[in-house]
């Protein structure tokens, strides 16, 4: 199973959940409702807390909920996929250096095959170097064989993980994160993986904790089929608000794959609420 992205390969007509709408009903709101009466404090809290919640080598604590509904596929008719997607993001440090865990668990909710359940969990473990000009980050990637029976790749993936950030200009955050996946054990049967996930990064503060970003925008390359797999890009707008005491960031996202190939991705619509615990 491709790490981190939708991925089926039987077709059948499925529904829009119902769940879904909602999610995306109270995310879009939330995210599009004005912050009034911010003092100047709360606004730069949030200015900083919204570009670190789109920067994969920011040392934050965050805890996310998702849903991702892919509405088309290319080359296909009637054709969708839903995914619950819980993703816990753990800045610690080991000694002298600082360095960020974070767990991915995809729960397929509805499928073009009918197929639902528990996808593949992935991985990542980057140590961090702050500098004038930003960040960089080196690590390692995993996914564990852990999903329902034809959900899973049915094999153990690692690979290196290599990004950077440049946060020097007011406002702009761009830079790059690389995760690949390369198997090493599992079912002898299943398909050999070799991955890598290019994820441009992109992000502006547009005022009051609100950014928009490239979001989950990501290039996969396929090292077995020596093709690109996905050519994903998308625009994700979000905005840090306060309530119950906590810090939370909803954000709305719309992607497209480029990669135009029978049974690929086409349009596909995010919705999530993230909890932010900023590391003192």
């Amino acid at each position: 199973m491709v790490p981190e992205r939708n991925s089926s390969r039987r077709y059948a007509v499925v529904k829009l959940p119902r769940a879904w709408g909602r999610i995306a009903a109270i995310a879009a709101v939330l995210a599009l409702a004005p912050i009034a009466s911010v003092s100047a404090q709360d606004a730069a809290d949030g200015a900083d807390l919204a570009a670190k919640a789109t920067d994969p080598t920011a040392a934050l604590m965050s805890f996310q909920l998702n849903d991702w509904y892919t509405a088309s596929f290319h080359g296909l008719d009637d054709a969708s996929l839903n995914q619950i997607v819980f993703r816990a993001a753990l800045p610690f440090r080991l000694g002298d250096s600082q360095h960020i865990f974070r767990i991915t668990q995809p729960y397929v909710s509805s499928s073009p095959s009918g197929d639902t359940g528990f996808a593949d969990i992935t991985i990542f473990d980057l140590m961090t170097f702050d500098r004038a000009w930003g960040r960089f980050g080196v690590g390692l990637t995993a996914s564990l064989p852990t999903g329902a029976s034809k959900l899973t790749g049915d094999k153990w993936t690692a690979g290196p993980a290599l990004g950077f950030v440049n946060s020097s200009v007011k406002k702009l955050n761009w830079g790059l994160f690389m995760q690949s996946f390369f198997s090493f054990a599992g079912d002898e049967d299943a398909p050999k993986i070799g991955l890598a996930n290019f994820q441009p990064i992109a992000s502006y503060q547009l005022g009051k904790g609100r950014s928009l970003s490239l979001g989950n925008s990501a290039l996969i390359y396929d090292f077995e089929q020596s093709r690109w797999a996905s050519l994903q890009l998308g625009v994700n707008y979000g905005a840090v608000v306060g309530f119950w005491g906590h810090k939370w960031r909803p954000n709305f996202e719309v992607d497209y794959d480029f990669q135009n190939d029978t049974g690929t991705p086409g349009w596909t619509v995010r919705a999530g609420m993230t909890l932010l615990l900023p590391v003192n």
